[in-house]
């Protein structure tokens, strides 16, 4: 498959010059909410060769969850699993709990025309769907400088949402998946007209709190708009509870936090990307034409995360390496941070921690 460098991985140079990166790293102490019941023999033993691997490759941390107990945790050159990392990318996957909180309170649906609420929209955009912007099938463009301005200290963008809307359209809605920041800006402008709020205080509110989900911090844009594409710092154990939410269709720790079949429709690709669902990366093949994202290091045939994997997994993944993996069938949550080591390979990690399953 044909697999174009994304313009995402200039986030790299964007920290190593002349601008300040935000930063949010105050601990966060592991918590009790998952007991441990750690592995032991040759199981044991797959987990540490995948630890050894994550390492090898900058890894900060690796911890592993089979059903609500964790059975690996570990640290990483130096880091303790206490330290927040940037998620970059990986934030995306908490859009779509957002979406799913939104749509059981009335607030939207997936079919509605976003022009409806955003009526400066251009003409192009008339067709829009919120279903759309989750897909990343909008139509509109995603400009660089929307990726590159994101999470710094000196941001030269005001209003991320507004220059989002401004944009000019390439495409009809649902043609073409095209990766980028805009859909997510647009979004988080939906939302704020429906709440006449703040995005990131509901999806708290809804999501996050009930979960015991904690943050370090979240990047937002000089007019305080929170950052959905890429904003969150969290660590392994944190994530590791929307993990558990998202394998668990909206259920946690044996409590209903989000309707039934909402988060796993999270797990539905679209016409123009059967490999990409709402916010999720999904274990899809996809045609050679479809444009994807280097960071995601796909696989280059069959099915892009893991070929030989289960066709349930799902990852939410972030530049340098950041992955959030589900596999419901396998009743697995598996969190990496790293620090974009080179060569690092998803089907690399995960076939050392499934073994022969």
């Amino acid at each position: 498959m044909n697999r174009p460098l994304a313009c995402l991985a200039v986030l790299a140079a964007v920290g190593c010059g002349c601008r300040e990166r935000m930063a949010f790293t105050d601990p966060i102490p592991v918590d009790d909410t998952f007991a441990r019941n750690l592995a032991t023999g040759d199981t044991l033993a797959r987990y540490e060769e995948a630890a050894a691997y994550s390492e090898a490759h900058r890894g900060w941390a690796l911890m592993i969850l089979e059903g609500d107990e964790v059975v690996f945790e570990t640290g990483q050159n130096g880091h303790g699993l206490d330290e927040p990392h940037h998620l970059f990318s990986g934030t995306k996957s908490f859009t779509c709990a957002l979406f799913v909180a939104a749509e059981a309170d009335g607030l939207l649906t997936a079919d509605e025309r976003v022009r409806d609420t955003i009526p400066e929209l251009p003409d192009a955009a008339d067709a829009l769907t919120t279903d759309h912007l989750l897909h990343l099938t909008s139509g509109m463009r995603q400009p660089l400088a929307l990726t590159l301005d994101a999470g710094l200290v000196d941001q030269r963008i005001e209003d991320k949402y507004a220059y989002a809307i401004e944009q000019s359209w390439k495409t009809a809605p649902g043609e073409v998946f095209d990766y980028g920041p805009s859909h997510f800006n647009v979004f988080g402008e939906l939302v704020t007209r429906k709440l006449d709020g703040d995005p990131l205080a509901y999806l708290e509110e809804r999501v996050l709190d009930p979960i015991g989900l904690k943050t370090a911090g979240w990047a937002r844009d000089p007019a305080g708009n929170p950052q959905l594409s890429q904003g969150a710092w969290t660590t392994v154990n944190e994530w590791a509870k929307y993990g558990v939410l998202a394998r668990d269709d909206g259920e946690f720790l044996g409590q209903r936090v989000l309707p039934e079949g909402g988060l796993h429709s999270c797990f539905v690709g679209s016409d123009a990307n059967p490999a990409y669902g709402r916010t999720w990366w999904l274990n899809e093949d996809v045609d050679d034409d479809v444009e994807l994202v280097s960071e995601s290091r796909l696989e280059e045939d069959g099915r892009i995360i893991w070929n030989e994997g289960p066709a349930d997994l799902v990852a939410a993944a972030g530049h340098d390496d950041q992955r959030l993996y589900v596999i419901p069938s396998e009743d697995l949550v598996i969190v990496r941070l790293g620090d974009g080591g080179r060569g690092f390979e998803d089907a690399e990690l995960l076939s050392r921690i499934l073994g022969e399953r």
